[in-house]
Parts: structure tokens; sequence; C-alpha cells
């Protein structure tokens, strides 16, 4: 019973969360308009990631220091605080016009959704088996690969998060999905810790720009009152990608070694990257 209660509560977390994710997403593109698109979606995950790394450890020492209960009592009161300051935000009119099904909407950005889900499988091999592989390879400092990774990321999101709507979206992702991939074969062919995390380092920097460059672009392939749509499903490829690659990496790992891992990666990330080249309109 408690088990069924635990996997019920995910769920439920899940749909809340990913229908989260795509209301700031189309809130912070209403607050700034769609030409500036690329530096709404590049903050927003910046403001997501800073959430993961702050509140892991407040969360860790909530729980060491006065248990389960408190802990978890923060996990439930940071959600309502979120949704009082959305209450008391600024409504914006949402775009008149023809509102396609949901299924159009995905047949209008499908490819720019598939390169990011190829972008997620890097992520997703650090996520679940950087702590094997350096264990595996008898290094000590596996904690440290997320902190590379994010560095990389909020550096390129904070510095070049403009790039996607001055340069165009395709030309950044391409760019980014080719940092990815050399980031991952770093970490395939790393002799020594330190090139494992320049690895974890360069896949940051990669990956960053992919999710506003391909967004920007889905965004300009449907009509204005169908960028919420648009916006859901986009995201909805890269929750795909996270919840395929664990299991695929896990069989490639079990075959050929966790360092095979990042093989995948790289291998993903080169597809991508050849997917938004033949892209129409693509200028990298």
């Amino acid at each position: 019973m408690s088990l069924a209660t635990i996997i019920l509560g995910r769920l439920v977390a899940g749909f809340g969360e990913s229908q989260f994710v795509t209301g700031c997403v189309s809130w912070s593109i209403a607050s700034v308009g769609p030409q500036r698109a690329g530096m709404s979606m590049s903050w927003t995950g910046i403001a997501m990631f800073a959430a993961l790394a702050i509140g892991a450890p407040i969360g860790m020492a909530l729980y060491q220091t006065y248990g389960l209960e408190v802990s978890m009592v923060a996990c439930i009161v940071a959600p309502i605080i979120a949704a009082a300051i959305a209450l008391g935000a600024s409504s914006y009119t949402t775009p008149t016009g023809t509102r396609l099904p949901f299924y159009r909407v995905i047949g209008q950005i499908w490819k720019e959704g598939l390169g990011l889900m190829l972008s997620g499988v890097g992520l997703s091999g650090l996520t679940a088996f950087a702590s094997l592989y350096f264990a595996e390879r008898g290094w000590a400092h596996a904690g440290l690969v997320m902190t590379a990774f994010g560095t990389g990321f909020i550096f390129m999101r904070a510095v070049f998060g403009h790039l996607p709507d001055r340069i165009g979206g395709y030309r950044v992702a391409f760019w980014s999905l080719a940092i990815e991939a050399i980031g991952q074969a770093l970490l395939w062919a790393a002799p020594i810790e330190m090139v494992a995390l320049a690895g974890a380092l360069v896949t940051g920097l990669g990956c960053a720009l992919v999710f506003p460059a391909l967004g920007v672009e889905a965004l300009k392939r449907v009509l204005p009152a169908n960028r919420g749509s648009a916006m859901g499903a986009f995201v909805a490829f890269l929750d795909i990608a996270y919840g395929v690659a664990g299991p695929l990496a896990g069989v490639i790992a079990g075959q050929f070694g966790y360092a095979a891992v990042y093989i995948l990666g790289a291998a993903a990330a080169i597809l991508g990257a050849l997917l938004v080249l033949g892209r129409r309109g693509a200028k990298v």
C-alpha cells in the first residue's frame, strides 16, 4: 500500500510538473514577446537548474537535521508559494486565431522536437550512469559531474542565451549539438578523472542552448494561437528522451560497459545535428 501511494504521488507530481513547465514557458514568452522567445526559454531553464542546485542540498540538510517529514513539508510548501506568485501575476491575452488539434501541432514541430529528444540522451546518461562509471574506474569525485555539467549549462545560457533570437535557432542548435557530441566523446575516451569532468562540462555547454534554439524555430512553425500547445508538445519530446534513454543506456552498459553509454550520447547528438542541418531553411 505504501509503494502504491508513492507511485501515485510521483504520477500526480509528474503531471503537475510537466504542465507547470509548459505554462511557465508560455507565460514567459507572452511576457516578453515571441521576438525574445529564445532568451525567455534560456532564463526559464536557468531558474529550473538553479532550483535543482539549491533545492537538493537544502532538502538533504532538512532530512538529516529534522527527518523525512520536515523535508517533505518543504516540498509541499514550495509549489504552494509558486502558485501564490502565479495567482498574483498579470494575465496575458491568448492570441486569437485558428486552434489546431494537438496531433496537427505535433505534425508541424516534430522535427524540432526530435532534435531536442536526441540532445537529451547525453544528459540522461550523465544522471543515470556517471556514478557507476566513476566507481568502475576508481575515480572519487562522481559528485562533481553534475556540478561541472551545471556550470557549463548555466554559463552558456546566461552569457549566450540571446543567440537563438539574434542569429537563428537552427544555427545555434547545430553547433550546440556538435559541442555536446564532443563532450560525450571526452567522457567515453577519458583516461583520467579530470578529462571525464571536462567532458561533463563540455556536455553542459552543448546542451544549454538546444532547447531555446529549437524552441524558437518550433514557435515559428505554428500560428500564434497554438504556441501553448506547441510548447507542450515540444517539452514532451525531452521527457520522452529521459524516459527512453535511461533503460536503453542500461542495456548498452550491461553489454559493453559504462563507457559505451557516452558513445550512445555522442551518436544521438550527431544525429540531432544532422537532422537540424537537413531542416529546410537551416543556416549553419
